[in-house]
């Protein structure tokens, strides 16, 4: 079996180990290999690199901490002495390269530097994938046939399979990042560190990542199931089932048994992700991102009742004289008014609730008379119908079963094509008349397809009498 340390130099991962010097040279290789932004190949003239390298640790003296045997004066040695160090057969960062056309050295970043460099920027700044893209392209990639036709299998399912597995990897990031999020809020300890932790979770990419995949105008859940048709569609064609099949063995140069278990499994957990696992992870998300709002109030609430203040220092001292006068035994000798001044036992713990000072009883000044004015019949039959006016509900299920039966009248049942959705009360009557149907006696059947209304997309749906 092929293990990763028998392709990179047995010090690859030395210099980012604790004993050396790991920051400086973590922040040197992603500086290196930023160089190469703006190259055709990563290979750089030597001379340059050097200088450039030089420029940065001179304008970054500061954090970045030369190594300990470290012996060069200028800043162009010390740059020098990195390059020679992570070019080094050892560590396998850098190549060397020498011209002979031009008798210059070039410096090469391996593939193995170039992978590592990447991983340390993922993590120090991760990107964030605009996670409906992967929907959209497994869509446009079902829907051309015609780009795909000659082979289904690496033009369609193999490409329709890697989208949506970088989709379900992207969420569950996504998920553990909402996460890691809530807890570090837990851990801040003033209101400057709360405040700074809220308004990254408020411009985060995650919440307009989850805002685009959830909007009813992006129309996500529709292409859910327009590719799980497509989908099946495909896997039930014998024809394209079986030029899947055949680009399949000659992909991946395997048995035709082989091949089918591979297909099916494929077609199997691209439909369980957009049928249940999609459903779920999303919920999941959103379950944590009212969960961070809730914690952040926690928070806020444990800080303000924590803060060092003058209160909170009065607080303290109550509870350490309180503590001294029970231990003591000073607490059974109160005189009972002054034991009635106080009830923190009674409450565990100290606030302005539990101390209850003394006050003045105020004392009746003057008189005062209020007039009553007996209402008419007619007065109070106006009043009446003014609460009956503002109590009627026009949704109630009373109104909407006969809303019902006079749409479907003799016909038993009724499509949603014939319902009546100018204005957004034909709407809410239509939509409360479905919420109380199986209760006023009618069925509600699910349909095929899709149906826009004003802002919103729907579920086809016909009703019928019972």
């Amino acid at each position: 079996m092929v293990s990763v340390f028998d392709i990179i130099p047995n010090n690859f991962f030395n210099l980012l180990s604790s004993n050396s010097n790991y920051r400086t040279n973590a922040a040197l290789l992603q500086f290196i290999y930023e160089q190469y932004d703006n190259e055709i190949s990563y290979r750089i003239k030597r001379n340059v690199l050097r200088d450039e390298l030089a420029y940065y640790i001179s304008d970054n003296s500061e954090e970045l901490r030369a190594d300990n045997d470290t012996t060069a004066k200028s800043y162009q040695d010390m740059a020098s002495a990195y390059l020679g160090k992570f070019a080094s057969k050892d560590v396998g960062w850098l190549e060397e390269e020498f011209d002979e056309s031009t008798f210059e050295k070039y410096i090469v970043i391996t593939e193995q530097g170039v992978m590592l460099a990447e991983l340390l920027i993922r993590l120090e700044r991760p990107e964030r994938e605009e996670l409906s893209s992967y929907m959209y392209n497994i869509y446009n990639t079902l829907m051309n046939q015609e780009q795909w036709n000659g082979d289904p299998y690496v033009g369609a399912l193999k490409n329709v399979y890697k989208n949506a597995k970088a989709l379900s990897k992207s969420l569950k990031k996504m998920s553990t990042y909402i996460r890691k999020t809530i807890e570090k809020l837990m851990k801040e300890i003033s209101y400057e560190s709360l405040t700074d932790n809220i308004i990254t979770y408020c411009d985060g990419d995650f919440i307009k990542e989850y805002a685009r995949l959830t909007k009813p105008q992006n129309n996500i859940h529709i292409y859910r199931g327009k590719i799980i048709t497509m989908l099946e569609q495909m896997q039930n064609d014998d024809d394209i089932y079986e030029l899947i099949t055949i680009g399949c063995v000659n992909e991946e140069d395997i048995e035709e048994w082989e091949a089918e278990e591979k297909i099916d499994l494929m077609f199997d957990t691209i439909k369980k992700f957009l049928k249940d696992d999609y459903l779920r992870i999303i919920a999941d998300i959103k379950h944590k991102l009212n969960l961070y709002i809730t914690m952040a109030l926690g928070r806020l609430r444990y800080l303000k009742n924590h803060e060092i203040d003058m209160r909170g220092n009065v607080e303290r001292t109550l509870k350490y004289m309180l503590d001294m006068m029970t231990e003591s035994g000073m607490r059974e000798e109160l005189p009972d008014e002054m034991a009635e001044m106080i009830r923190i036992n009674q409450n565990k713990y100290i606030n302005v609730q539990s101390i209850r000072m003394p006050q003045n009883k105020k004392r009746v000044r003057q008189q005062s008379v209020t007039e009553i004015e007996t209402l008419t019949e007619e007065d109070l039959d106006n009043l009446k119908k003014v609460y009956e006016k503002e109590a009627r509900n026009p949704y109630s299920k009373k109104i909407t079963k006969q809303y019902l039966k006079t749409l479907i009248g003799n016909r038993h049942e009724l499509s949603i094509d014939k319902v009546p959705l100018e204005t957004k009360e034909d709407l809410l009557m239509i939509l409360s008349a479905v919420a109380y149907a199986e209760e006023n006696g009618f069925k509600i059947e699910l349909e095929e397809g899709y149906f826009e209304t004003g802002n919103m997309i729907l579920r086809s749906f016909r009703i019928l009498e019972v």
